[in-house]
C-alpha cells in the first residue's frame, strides 16, 4: 500500500469515527481520542476496575489509580519523583496537574536549592476540579471537593470542600444515612 493510499484510507476512517462520535454522543474529540479507547489506556496503565484515562493525559513515573476513577483530558499525573496514588471513585477533571516534584526554588536559587520531592495521595470519593494543581508532598483526603482552578499546596482533610489559590477550606461534605452527599459552605 502506498503512502497516498494509506492516507486516503486513514482520512476515511477518521471521518467515519468523527461522524460516529458526533451522532452517538454529540461530541467532537481530538483525533487521538477517536483512535484510542480511554478504558484501554486505563488497563494498559494497570488502573483499577472500570477506570479510564484519556489519551491526551500524560502519565509519568509511579502512578497508582484505583477502581472507578475518571482521569479527564489534558491532565498531567507526574509520579516521576515520588509515588502518586489516587483512590477509588475519584474524578480528576480536565486540565488537572498533579506533581511529585517542585523545581521552583532550584531555578530561583540558580541551582543552589535541590528539587523538592514528595509523594502525593488523593483519597477515594473525591473530585479534583478542572485546571487545579496539586503540589508535591500533599495528601488530599476522601470525600473531598477541590474547586476548579485551585492550587493545593497543603494537606486537605477528609470531607473538605476547598477552593482558591492557594486553596482554603470553604465548606464540608456531609454524607447522610442513605449515602447521599450534601455540601455545607462556611460564611
Amino acid at each position: 500500500m502506498s503512502n497516498e493510499e494509506f492516507a486516503e484510507l486513514f482520512e476515511t476512517y477518521m471521518a467515519h469515527k468523527r461522524d460516529e462520535m458526533k451522532e452517538k454522543y454529540n461530541r467532537v474529540l481530538p483525533s487521538g481520542e477517536l483512535i484510542f479507547n480511554r478504558f484501554d489506556k486505563g488497563e494498559y496503565l494497570k488502573c483499577g476496575e472500570n477506570s479510564s484515562v484519556y489519551d491526551t493525559s500524560v502519565v509519568m513515573g509511579d502512578v497508582v489509580i484505583g477502581d472507578h476513577v475518571w482521569v479527564g483530558p489534558y491532565t498531567l499525573l507526574d509520579g516521576s519523583s515520588g509515588k502518586l496514588e489516587i483512590g477509588d471513585y475519584t474524578s480528576i477533571d480536565s486540565g488537572v496537574m498533579i506533581y511529585t516534584h517542585d523545581s521552583t526554588k532550584n531555578y530561583v536559587s540558580g541551582g543552589v536549592n535541590p528539587f523538592e520531592k514528595g509523594d502525593v495521595s488523593i483519597g477515594s470519593y473525591t473530585v479534583v476540579g478542572s485546571m487545579s494543581i496539586i503540589t508535591c508532598g500533599v495528601s488530599v483526603g476522601s470525600h473531598c471537593v477541590i474547586g476548579a482552578n485551585s492550587f493545593i499546596n497543603k494537606d486537605v482533610p477528609d470531607y473538605s470542600i476547598v477552593a482558591g489559590t492557594p486553596a482554603k477550606i470553604i465548606g464540608k461534605v456531609i454524607i447522610n444515612d442513605e449515602g447521599e452527599a450534601n455540601f455545607e459552605y462556611f460564611q
